[in-house]
């Protein structure tokens, strides 16, 4: 038996074996993936072949913490297994290797991200806007979308609700490294955007990437900065004319709460931010804690597993029978669309898939969505 840390043993032992984490796991739904059969062989027989294997599995998907009577924190357990001194993921099962090769290129160069966004900046702003790495998905990701006009939007609502931000060229936020288990990378990277971010007097650190949030506020040590996700900007100051409203109320969407955004329960501002443009927002039938996955955490698996995930996904909005579905990740945003362009599959998937700051700044321009047109 391998040794075990002391606090993967604490975090295995408080489970009672209820299995509440296997029953809210999306993975279970389309595999043989179980959480609690993990903590248990963990707890009695220890670290083993089966779990080491099973660690590349786990989303991270949250769903299981927040069902969790006990507050098993499964999803750190992951992470812990998947750390650097457990040997990092092999290339073999990283679905899109070009981005953790990036983050590596990134810590050779005393280079940042690419922003160049339209919109108005303040070199002297105490806000802060980071990107975060849409300009290398529009490089490497063919999937009918167009990524950097997230940044675009995101810097022109900002505009527009009286906020002219620093525009931030940091180096990648670390999170698919970090998931990875490359630990040394991270660090890197961490180390950097920090220094950089004290250096440029940063006070609220804006990003739209629900990932970015993520590791922002949980994984790095930013004494005296806010990290705000935009979303929760828009839900206060965004606002729609009383005309405007009641013409985009015929545009009828959901939401998909993107994994990264769990563990801070920001459901309510991007439904809030939707609900104030006047669009009719339904609800798909996972959502918030119990969210289904989009099936790619940390772009490691890309398989039939993870299809399946997608595919109960955007039945879940076909059911709706809505005109857009919208979310707040990047990654989220690239594999349902990659599904939705399949061949055979864009017959069944009539609706757009968009993320929310697009939807919004689109609406504030009057530009109509390819929905819109269509009912026209």
């Amino acid at each position: 038996m391998e040794f075990i840390p002391e606090e993967l043993l604490r975090i295995a032992r408080i489970c009672y074996q209820c299995g509440e984490c296997t029953g809210s796991c999306p993975l279970r739904r389309v595999s043989k993936f179980n959480p609690r059969d993990i903590l248990y062989e963990l707890a009695t027989r220890g670290i083993d072949d089966d779990i080491m294997r099973w660690r590349w599995q786990c989303l991270i998907c949250e769903n299981c913490y927040n069902v969790c009577p006990q507050g098993v924190d499964f999803p750190s357990l992951i992470m812990e297994l998947r750390s650097n001194e457990h040997e990092p993921v092999s290339e073999d099962l990283v679905a899109h290797r070009v981005l953790s090769q990036i983050a590596y290129f990134m810590t050779r160069f005393d280079k940042g991200v690419p922003v160049d966004f339209k919109g108005e900046t303040d070199d002297n702003s105490e806000y802060g806007y980071f990107p975060g790495c849409l300009d290398y998905l529009d490089l490497f990701m063919d999937v009918g979308v167009n990524f950097h006009e997230i940044g675009d939007y995101a810097l022109m609502l900002l505009n527009r609700i009286g906020i002219k931000p620093k525009l931030l060229d940091l180096k990648c936020c670390g999170h698919d490294v970090l998931f990875q288990g490359n630990l040394k990378v991270f660090q890197q990277l961490v180390s950097y955007n920090e220094r950089k971010i004290k250096e440029l007097g940063i006070k609220k650190l804006i990003v739209s990437c629900a990932e970015g949030y993520l590791m922002f506020r949980r994984y790095y040590k930013l004494e005296g900065v806010e990290v705000i996700h935009i979303a929760e900007l828009l839900s206060e100051r965004l606002h729609f004319p009383d005309a405007e409203r009641v013409h985009n109320h015929a545009i009828k969407v959901a939401y998909h709460d993107p994994c990264a955004l769990k563990r801070y329960k920001l459901y309510e501002e991007p439904r809030k931010a939707i609900k104030n443009s006047g669009a009719k927002l339904v609800e798909l039938a996972h959502t918030r804690d119990s969210a289904l996955c989009c099936g790619v955490s940390g772009m490691m698996n890309c398989n039939d597993t993870t299809k399946a995930l997608r595919v109960l996904r955007l039945g879940e909005a076909e059911a709706k029978d809505v005109d857009i579905l919208i979310t707040t990740c990047p990654k989220c945003l690239s594999h349902f669309n990659c599904l939705k362009q399949e061949q055979g599959s864009e017959s069944n998937y009539k609706f757009e898939i968009m993320d929310l700051v697009v939807f919004l700044g689109r609406l504030a321009r009057r530009e109509l969505t390819e929905a819109d047109k269509n009912r026209r």
